[in-house]
């Protein structure tokens, strides 16, 4: 709990900025939150902003109040992390990614921080066939609704036997954190009968190379009540994110880079060559989903979109 305390501190102490960072450094001011929320709750309706119910909220006063944060209720969770993970040879200590654990030399810190950039893009190539396709750029509604059918056919092809004590629910929250200048995921973790899980169980679910690093127990803050939360800490995120935009620019350059070639080939005009093949700042969740997917595998976040 020591560490939940100091994160409320700093994020009580840490003074907001309106100066778009986002190209260089990843993070996001408050009103980019908010757009990039509005884009995920465009994009997926089982995600919604928490609205107008005033009375439980602890409001933050450089968000609008109807816009505190992001909900989604109900998501299914099937297999517990472990199930996820891959037999391999792995050090007992892992200095690489820029958290100090306890007995660490100072070398090792070191060494650890020179590794930081590298596990960063390590931990960013695990989200394989990273694309967005813009909304405008699809046909109508007619193709988001088989691009939903597909998907659930996928899922199909992948169903196991499911014994009802191992399903769980999850209401996941999104909010803005202020000393990070990221989104911060937090979960709350539901038997298959409704009974609340504890923080024990709840870890569970977390991937077990991140249970000690990223995850902590703490209440909801946006809530005034005292409900027992686990949050993703949300200190690397910028930094993957960073990782994540450039494969997206790299991506939609390499697919530039072929349609221009056909383009010559058939003596057609380039009309795009001076196009963005950045993320934009509202698909910012989208790609921050799919990046906590690494974090919690059993838990089937709805971060599916066209062109993924």
């Amino acid at each position: 709990m020591l560490r939940s305390t100091l994160s409320n501190w700093r994020e009580y102490l840490t003074p907001i900025t309106h100066t778009s960072t986002f190209e260089t450094t990843g993070q996001l001011t408050p009103e980019e939150f908010v757009k990039a929320g509005d884009y995920l709750v465009h994009m997926f309706p089982t995600w919604r902003w928490n609205g107008t119910d005033y009375n439980n909220v602890s409001y933050k006063d450089f968000l609008p109040k109807e816009k505190q944060f992001l909900i989604t209720r109900k998501v299914p969770c099937k297999l517990r992390a472990s199930n996820f993970v891959e037999t391999q040879t792995t050090e007992t200590r892992d200095v690489g990614d820029g958290w100090e654990l306890e007995g660490q030399s100072e070398g090792e810190r070191e060494s650890g921080r020179e590794d930081t950039k590298s596990n960063e893009e390590a931990l960013a190539s695990n989200i394989e066939d990273l694309q967005i396709v813009d909304d405008d750029e699809s046909e109508g509604g007619g193709d988001e609704e088989q691009l939903l059918q597909n998907e659930l056919a996928d899922d199909d092809d992948d169903i196991v036997d499911i014994k009802p004590s191992t399903l769980r629910y999850y209401d996941l929250y999104i909010t803005y954190s202020t000393s990070y200048r990221v989104p911060k995921m937090y979960l709350c973790g539901f038997a298959n009968e409704g009974t609340p899980l504890s923080p024990d169980q709840m870890f569970e679910d977390i991937a077990p190379d991140y249970r000690s690093k990223t995850a902590t127990i703490e209440p909801l803050p946006f809530f005034k009540g005292n409900q027992i939360s686990v949050s993703i800490h949300p200190c690397k995120h910028a930094n993957v994110m960073k990782v994540l935009m450039e494969k997206v620019r790299a991506s939609r350059h390499r697919a530039r880079d072929t349609e221009a070639q056909k383009n010559a080939e058939e003596d057609w005009e380039d009309l795009q060559s001076d196009i963005d093949d950045g993320l934009r700042v509202d698909q910012y969740l989208v790609v921050f989903l799919k990046f906590i997917t690494s974090v919690t595998p059993g838990i089937e976040h709805d971060y599916t979109m066209e062109g993924w």
